[in-house]
């Protein structure tokens, strides 16, 4: 299902059929949205889809691991937008922390839904009240130690975990700042380092308390 038009660019994966036509439609009404949507199975086709905004999917319907679902679809779309059937913190967690850039269940108003649209095509993450303890911290996990401020950061690594806690990959900001990802996952674990940071997860955690998520984020020279 497609349509031509201004605003972005939207593919959905749903096993239910009639819910994803049905939001393909009101999508597609929406003059703020009705640029191109497409309902597609979990693999494919793809042939048609080109540069895509957002992927809406629903990661409770398969069996892959979020990490997995990103290592898949991250390269077909800016983002990767959870619309869960599940309110399952564990399974938001791990979505946050393989790069999904929001999360939020099928019960939100279709209002909510396209500001979480608007929110992750602009690089930002929107993660849903419903889920707010999947940012919060593990309680079958060891507490991190308290992040250290910021300051002890250079430039270029502080541009790095921003990056990383918007869901960028390494290749993408490699391509940012004209630097191979090795160097990249070397400015990462240094910041990570520095902030007493482990994974992505942390990270993101660490960018939503500091209101990183919101910054502009300019590439360091």
């Amino acid at each position: 299902m497609t349509a031509p038009g201004p605003g972005l660019s939207i593919a959905i994966i749903d096993a239910n059929p009639l819910l994803a036509d049905g939001l393909a439609v009101l999508l597609l009404q929406d003059p703020g949205f009705a640029a191109r949507v497409l309902v597609v199975g979990p693999s494919g086709p793809w042939d048609a889809a080109g540069e895509l905004d957002v992927i809406i999917l629903d990661p409770g319907q398969t069996e892959s691991c979020p990490t997995e679902m990103m290592r898949k679809l991250g390269c077909r779309a800016r983002a990767v937008l959870g619309y869960c059937s599940s309110l399952s913190d564990r399974l938001a967690r791990a979505c946050i922390a393989a790069g999904f850039r929001g999360i939020l269940p099928k019960t939100v108003s279709f209002e909510t839904l396209k500001v979480a649209l608007a929110t992750t095509a602009q690089g930002g993450i929107f993660i849903d009240a419903a889920f707010a303890a999947a940012i919060a911290p593990d309680p079958d996990e060891e507490t991190p130690p308290a992040p250290v401020q910021e300051a002890c950061l250079s430039a270029r690594e502080l541009f790095v975990l921003k990056s990383v806690a918007h869901g960028k990959s390494m290749k993408e900001i490699g391509k940012e700042l004209d630097l191979s990802c090795k160097t990249i996952e070397t400015y990462k674990a240094r910041g990570s380092s520095k902030l007493n940071l482990s994974g992505r997860r942390q990270i993101v955690e660490f960018a939503i308390a500091q209101g990183w998520v919101d910054s502009p984020r300019v590439p360091p020279g």
